[in-house]
């Protein structure tokens, strides 16, 4: 009788949303839809942490990142994670981010030290980071965030 029931509390638990899969980062962008904004230069997809958070590099030829994309689930105050981020990266940077609330997800940044954009879906908070300079900025970087947030 106590097996069953510690299968049954285990499956009940193993179903909850709290042990829900953080999206992959490489299925969630095609490589076409970067290689539109990217001009081209995008050959190669390469998983570079998987789990939570869930880390994808998009590569060139040269296997030179072009693009990466961090995707990690928070299981509590998802807006206070974001804003700790930010807070970091302030002190350590000793710069300045940018608001681009309403631009892509329930609330984002632009931190142009770092040329990253991130942004909070409902648990999840998503870093897109353009590696190529020519692409490295809010207006790049916010497209392709767009695409990832319809996909969340």
């Amino acid at each position: 009788m106590r097996k069953t029931l510690g299968l049954l509390a285990f499956a009940a638990l193993a179903a909850s949303p709290v042990f829900a899969e953080v999206p992959n980062a490489c299925e969630i962008i095609k490589v076409e839809e970067i290689n539109a904004v990217a001009g081209g230069t995008v050959e190669k997809v390469q998983q570079q942490k998987a789990g939570n958070p869930s880390v994808c590099g998009f590569m060139d030829a040269r296997r030179a990142a072009i693009l990466v994309v961090s995707i990690r689930e928070v299981q509590y105050a998802a807006e206070n994670e974001l804003q700790l981020e930010r807070e970091n990266l302030e002190k350590i940077y000793k710069s300045r981010a940018k608001f681009i609330t309403g631009m892509v997800g329930e609330n984002a940044f632009w931190f142009a030290a770092t040329h990253q954009l991130f942004f909070r879906k409902a648990k999840k908070i998503v870093s897109v980071t353009f590696s190529r300079e020519k692409n490295q900025n809010e207006a790049d970087t916010a497209t392709i965030a767009r695409v990832v947030e319809s996909r969340l």
